[in-house]
């Protein structure tokens, strides 16, 4: 299977979102279809910590998912047949751990579990030196890819 990498260019030209949103900073490997493990380094200087909980800096929580869904959205987004389309999230169900802080780098491990009919689900674990902070399983739709019903 084809691995490589992708630096933030790379990334916005796949998921087709900008910083700061863009919550990707680089991804270590990803095998299209199958995985991806995408890095944030977390500064002080980052947007949010900036607005959000300024006595104890916390990373949001909807950030924390929102950096496992876009790690796990580029494992649909970067199969051949899926280039310059796009998908939306359909479910979520995720668990939080523990408080996300300047100064670390947010590890993401995402799989793809399955890929039918334009219906993905998968699964994203967040981790900060080895120990787990968050974990999510997700379902996306791509319309693109979803049988269209026969018209008479």
């Amino acid at each position: 299977m084809k691995r490589f990498s992708l630096n933030i260019d790379q990334i916005t030209q796949y998921l087709e979102i900008s910083p700061p949103f863009l919550m990707i900073d680089y991804v270590k490997e990803i095998i299209p279809g199958k995985s991806a493990h995408g890095i944030k380094k977390l500064t002080e200087n980052d947007w949010f910590f900036k607005c959000h909980m300024q006595r104890e800096l916390v990373m949001p929580g909807t950030l924390q998912i929102e950096t496992m869904l876009q790690t796990l959205a580029l494992t649909i987004h970067t199969m051949e047949r899926h280039k310059g389309k796009f998908s939306y999230i359909t479910d979520i169900n995720t668990k939080l751990f523990s408080k996300i802080s300047p100064g670390y780098q947010f590890i993401i491990h995402a799989d793809l579990s399955s890929y039918k009919r334009g219906i993905a689900k998968g699964v994203a674990v967040g981790k900060i030196n080895d120990t787990k902070v968050c974990q999510g399983e997700f379902t996306f739709i791509s319309p693109h890819d979803m049988p269209r019903p026969q018209v008479n």
